[in-house]
């Protein structure tokens, strides 16, 4: 299934959730590197009111940043809303595949499927009262109908080529990333540690010296603490580690459901798995 196959309401979230995280990031990207240029702007020693204008207006620049990370609160909606897609995107695949607790005849899923989707929209209200995209759009797509009047062979191969092969592939990929970036963070933070020590030493021998960047790299190294931090590239790298060895597992048993009413329940454990680890990082993330 592609995202264009999905409810309307899980495009919506998706959309949301996509763009506050965009400028979740954009803003906090903007505050650190102008807490950089007025901590370079601070140790140029040209006395000129040009100069102190600049320092001035990055640090104003910087306190708007913060007051609209603090106020508005991006990464909260980032969150909410890519939990609200989740929650619809799980369900859609239980329906399609005929799982629990759709499997009954085609009327009553449907009817159960909407007060699924309605039970969503009124546990998260504050996020769904911002969504705005696809309003119009439908609930019960034709591809959605297209899978679910499959045979339990094809349904089958749909689930583990569509969904568990998918699962895999991004949480196998995200985990090689982050725990690359982890490591370039890292290395790159203690690279920017060490010169700042050096400056400080050398300032101790060549007293007379004025210029020294060692408050520069000071404000770099605190940027570049606060990117990992906001990026927890460590923290996702286990997370999803851990998510894609228990993908590998279920994708393994993907098969092996004889009947409509053990892959019913080999569905509905599936997508347990699936939504156990993001559920639990919204957790950690709203702590």
């Amino acid at each position: 299934m592609q995202e264009q196959d999905f409810p309307s309401l899980y495009r919506s979230a998706d959309d949301l959730s996509l763009k506050s995280q965009k400028h979740f990031f954009q803003a906090l990207r903007i505050h650190l590197v102008l807490l950089v240029i007025a901590a370079t702007l601070s140790i140029i020693s040209i006395p000129h009111w040009l100069v102190a204008l600049a320092q001035l207006l990055a640090l104003l620049g910087a306190l708007g940043c913060s007051i609209y990370l603090f106020s508005v609160r991006p990464d909260r909606m980032w969150y909410s809303g890519r939990a609200v897609a989740e929650s619809i995107k799980t369900v859609t695949w239980r329906y399609v595949c005929r799982a629990e607790p759709f499997q009954t005849e085609n009327l009553i899923a449907k009817n159960d499927f909407r007060q699924t989707l309605k039970q969503i929209i009124e546990q998260n209200r504050e996020v769904c009262e911002s969504l705005t995209e696809h309003l119009d759009g439908e609930q019960f797509t034709q591809v959605m109908e297209q899978l679910r009047s499959q045979s339990l062979e094809e349904r089958k191969a749909t689930y583990k080529n569509t969904r568990i092969k998918d699962q895999l592939t991004w949480y196998a990929k995200k985990a090689k990333f982050n725990r690359k970036m982890s490591k370039y963070f890292f290395w790159g933070l203690i690279g920017i540690n060490s010169l700042a020590v050096i400056c400080a030493a050398f300032r101790i021998i060549y007293i007379n010296q004025s210029f020294w960047p060692t408050d520069v790299l000071v404000a770099i190294a605190a940027s570049l603490l606060s990117w990992m931090q906001a990026k927890r590239f460590s923290e996702l790298a286990s997370s999803y580690s851990l998510a894609a060895h228990e993908i590998s597992l279920i994708n393994e048993q993907s098969l092996r459901s004889t009947t409509d009413n053990d892959f019913s329940i080999f569905v509905g454990d599936a997508e347990n798995a699936f939504s156990r680890e993001h559920t639990q990082w919204v957790a950690r993330k709203d702590i």
